[in-house]
């Protein structure tokens, strides 16, 4: 077995560890952080073992400096440290992801085999529920009207997320030959998860992407079936009423911890702290655990909640960071690596950040590796060929030399 082999084993083991750590976080396990640790020595391992690098690694080193000096500004050591573990996770990810470029297929399969066990899981707890079986998971009832799908993972959002890019890598790796039952089965469980973020997504995918790939009677068949179960079980006007509650507590009358997130943005900025005021200063769970002067200092209004986080990622970045270093590190996510900028690259790329203006999914290891694992595929356009055959898929994109860059 070659070396890169090795190494891209190490790097899908290590996702997987990834994935329980997330799952003991959810049952409130306090083991759920030494996993992670592991997992990202693995991760570690295998950029050691095979030591290659984009040339925007360039961008590292300014990007440490920025993140030292708001360490240095951090009104906690320790808080400020959890945070600096917490950013330099997706870089460390997205780094490993670049250098087995060329072995992606194996961390493709590990991949759709975690998806496919977390929505075999998920059958589980819909029986389990019914019949009152154990489960080892607790159960996610959204306003008492729907079960939440969620599976052996246990975050709902990261589970839609997942199957939605599990279908993607289907329905654009395998086009001719992928079978329709799984991309049905991936639409569906990815909208099980009653995550409204990944409906604006599936809301737009037809229109951008989707007029080539997705078959009428798979939209047709899903929307009946989802229409059919909430009108039998008389639903429907408390679900739209659930949805209009939602939009108007988020988006529209602004009265949560998330829209307060993006005034407290707004006004540091405005106030000239272009430098950031420091890691676990704001938004983030070492923020709140470690009793942050920032939120009294911006008057923040939690609204009579309790929460982990502000559940919101940008102001987080560029309150604790800064202009700069929150360019910095977004360009260190979105571009290294990244060569072929093509639509279905653009579309998860879009997906991904819209995803984290409600949510902390950047900072979610096993969350960001399923974004940044989709994101190099679909732009190392010379080894999709590679890709293809190892997973006994056709290719169906041209393939350039590096001549044409």
């Amino acid at each position: 077995m070659s070396l890169g082999n090795v190494g891209a084993i190490i790097l899908s083991m290590a996702y997987i560890i990834l994935c329980i750590s997330d799952a003991l976080l959810a049952l409130g396990n306090n083991n759920s952080m030494l996993i992670k640790v592991i997992a990202f020595g693995l991760i570690s391992l295998s950029i050691i073992i095979r030591p290659r690098f984009h040339r925007l690694i360039g961008l590292l080193l300014p990007l440490l400096l920025v993140l030292c000096v708001s360490l240095i500004k951090s009104f906690n050591v320790n808080a400020g440290l959890e945070e600096l573990f917490r950013f330099l996770s997706p870089v460390t990810i997205t780094i490993a992801l670049f250098a087995y470029r060329d072995r992606l297929a194996i961390i493709v399969v590990t991949f759709l085999g975690v998806v496919i066990t977390n929505d075999l899981a998920q059958c589980y707890f819909y029986l389990a529920y019914v019949a009152h079986l154990p489960s080892f998971m607790p159960y996610r009832i959204d306003s008492g009207l729907f079960l939440r799908a969620q599976g052996w993972i246990g975050f709902f959002s990261e589970f839609s997320f997942m199957n939605f890019c599990a279908f993607l890598l289907y329905r654009w790796l395998r086009p001719a030959t992928s079978s329709k039952v799984m991309k049905s089965v991936f639409i569906l469980f990815s909208l099980l998860g009653f995550s409204f973020k990944i409906f604006a997504t599936w809301a737009i995918y037809p229109f951008l992407i989707g007029r080539k790939g997705i078959k009428a009677w798979v939209c047709i068949g899903l929307g009946l079936s989802l229409t059919a179960f909430v009108v039998v079980n008389g639903y429907v006007d408390s679900l739209l009423d659930v949805g209009a509650t939602k939009l108007s507590f988020y988006v529209i009358d602004g009265n949560s911890a998330r829209a307060e997130s993006y005034r407290v943005m707004a006004e540091s900025l405005e106030s000239g702290n272009f430098a950031g005021e420091g890691l676990g200063a704001f938004g983030g769970p070492a923020s709140i655990a470690f009793n942050s002067p920032t939120y009294a200092k911006y008057h923040f209004d939690w609204f009579g909640l309790s929460l982990a986080t502000t559940d919101t990622f940008y102001p987080h970045l560029v309150v604790e960071t800064g202009v700069v270093g929150a360019i910095l590190w977004m360009a260190m996510m979105l571009l290294y690596g990244q060569r072929c900028k093509r639509a279905i690259w653009m579309f998860v790329v879009g997906a991904f950040c819209f995803d984290n203006i409600f949510s902390m999914a950047f900072l979610s290891p096993s969350y960001v590796f399923s974004a940044l694992l989709l994101m190099h595929v679909f732009s190392q356009i010379n080894y999709t060929d590679i890709l293809a055959r190892r997973l006994k898929m056709p290719p169906q994109i041209k393939v350039y030399k590096d001549s044409d860059f």
